[in-house]
């Protein structure tokens, strides 16, 4: 068993414990009470946390064990050697002269690509998990990721919900299973990314030539 799967597993592992917690205190509180309905707002929040937690926990894993890899930035498939090459990108456009362009993609540039990849910017959750920001991401790295299509609706209303009840609005989650339909899609996508990291770094599959 590899040791990112270890990691990827033991990081949901703790995130799901703590779901299962608080549901069981929401099943276990009398319904239509103040503390119910506090419960099941507590829950959607948490639930929204965890999503986003788990989804950047992994991409700045998955991007880390490329790191240590030490593959060369060439070697890469295009979009993840461009995401690594973020930093230079911007500065480059601090300076759009001819001559620096020139010496960017004449000599500049051929150096980075002879060096091992490293990822000075990592991927961004925006702190609004929304379907396209996961599925701009995962294309970023390479990552085959289905289910986020499947559930872009749930995953829409979770983010939105969320974003009333951080902000202090007034958001009525129905019951418990109201709440179950967002959490299956939320842990199955999460479910999905773990894979598909294990399944890239395993065969190698962020090469150009695997």
């Amino acid at each position: 068993m590899s040791n990112w799967y270890q990691e990827l597993e033991k990081d949901l592992n703790w995130r799901e414990a703590e779901l299962a917690s608080l549901k069981r205190q929401v099943i276990t509180t009398t319904k239509g009470t103040v503390a119910h309905k506090v419960l099941l707002r507590a829950v959607w929040a948490l639930l929204y946390a965890h999503y986003e937690g788990f989804c950047k926990f992994a991409w700045d894993l998955y991007l880390d064990e490329l790191q240590k890899s030490g593959v060369k930035r060439k070697e890469c498939k295009d979009e993840i050697a461009r995401l690594s090459l973020q930093k230079q990108f911007k500065e480059l456009k601090g300076d759009l002269t001819s001559e620096n362009i020139w010496n960017f993609a004449q000599i500049y540039l051929q150096n980075l690509l002879e060096e091992n990849i490293d990822f000075q910017v990592k991927l961004e959750t925006e702190s609004n998990l929304y379907p396209n920001v996961f599925i701009d991401n995962s294309r970023q790295v390479c990552l085959d990721c289905i289910l986020v299509d499947q559930y872009k609706i749930e995953l829409r209303t979770l983010v939105a919900r969320r974003n009333y009840i951080a902000h202090g609005k007034e958001m009525v989650i129905k019951d418990i299973q109201e709440y179950q339909k967002y959490e299956k899609a939320a842990l199955e996508v999460m479910h999905e990314l773990a894979i598909s990291i294990v399944e890239c770094l395993d065969k190698k599959l962020y090469l150009k030539i695997p």
